[in-house]
């Protein structure tokens, strides 16, 4: 059986998925904030692909691309594991 996919202390087990909070550092004002990213980890092998978005502040069409593979029904047949940050910067 494959193994599961970890990423910041959490494992995301064979044909599931999972959305992780990865804690950033500190704001200046001392608040806290995370990072949500989407990991699909497929039941078969396969390569591990990273999407990524907003990198920059005014570049917002890649969060719509995201949004959109993250909804394809044919991602429950993924051979791999997809790991996608809609929203980096």
């Amino acid at each position: 059986m494959r193994e599961s996919f970890t990423i910041s202390n959490t494992e995301v087990a064979p044909g599931s998925r999972a959305v992780i909070n990865v804690p950033l550092p500190k704001l200046s004002s001392h608040t806290s904030m995370d990072m949500p990213l989407h990991v699909i980890h497929g039941r078969k092998q396969g390569p591990v692909l990273f999407l990524s978005a907003a990198i920059h502040g005014d570049e917002l069409n890649g969060i719509e691309i995201i949004r959109r593979v993250l909804a394809l029904k044919s991602l429950a047949k993924l051979s791999g594991t997809l790991v996608a940050i809609p929203v980096v910067n």
